[in-house]
């Protein structure tokens, strides 16, 4: 596949995938939000002030962030996608940009995520978001390599003559105890969550399943419209 075919099929995909997950976190998250600011007006003493952003603006914001956040994972996952094709464990376009998705749910959402979990307004420390988005682009980098070293590993052991199953169970071997390390080396979240357990619990979730709805929808968009591309071509190939 192209490149120019692999980013489009991959920038549709991700705007599609953004869209999803907007409706989603604007039906269920936002009521959750608006609990949590709730919550942190009440602990202020500042339940009269009015916020500077509004929360239909903030809502507008959400969309347009989830947006620039779909096309950018989608313009990396068009060019990832270009440079790995013929590397990926998968015989057509449609098989391999779903491994690949699920390759970038592992290293880019799911196990940062278990480590770093989202947290709603209030919670965390002005003073120290520098540290903690730090930590967070270091996870995220270690998540990246672990994901593909793995999937080298589980290559490699496929070219000594291992099946493919058991291969991959080897890559997946690998990248649970490289994910148990890293988990355990780099230092946990430093500020206080104060936030009850009855907000905290709904938020962690919904924003997990929104990454999840994301990369799901991503990968089953590009491998949608890999298909009918490939199905476009035989047809204008069968003699008439």
């Amino acid at each position: 596949m192209s490149l120019a075919s692999a980013l489009k099929r991959a920038v549709l995909a991700g705007l599609v995938a953004a869209l999803v997950v907007s409706v989603f976190h604007l039906v269920f998250t936002e009521p959750v939000i608006d609990r949590a600011i709730g919550i942190e007006e009440q602990m202020s003493g500042q339940t009269d002030e009015q916020p500077v952003v509004s929360r239909e603006a903030q809502k507008g914001g959400l969309v347009l962030g989830l947006l620039l956040y779909g096309s950018i994972w989608a313009l990396l996952f068009g060019v990832v996608y270009h440079l790995t094709q013929g590397w990926l464990p998968a015989q057509s376009a449609a098989a391999r940009g779903a491994v690949l998705a699920a390759m970038g749910y592992l290293s880019v959402a799911l196990l940062p995520f278990l480590k770093y979990p989202a947290n709603p307004p209030g919670v965390g420390d002005p003073e120290t978001i520098s540290y903690r988005q730090s930590m967070y682009v270091a996870l995220l980098v270690l998540s990246i390599i672990g994901v593909f070293v793995a999937a080298g590993v589980a290559r490699y052991a496929q070219s000594r003559g291992l099946r493919q199953v058991t291969a991959w169970l080897a890559g997946l071997g690998f990248l649970a105890i490289f994910a148990a390390i890293v988990y355990v080396v780099l230092p946990g979240n430093p500020d206080p969550v104060l936030i009850p357990a009855d907000v905290l619990g709904p938020f962690r979730g919904l924003s997990l399943a929104g990454l999840t709805l994301f990369w799901v929808t991503l990968g089953a968009m590009f491998a949608w419209l890999s298909r009918r591309s490939v199905q476009r071509n035989l047809r204008s190939a069968a003699p008439a």
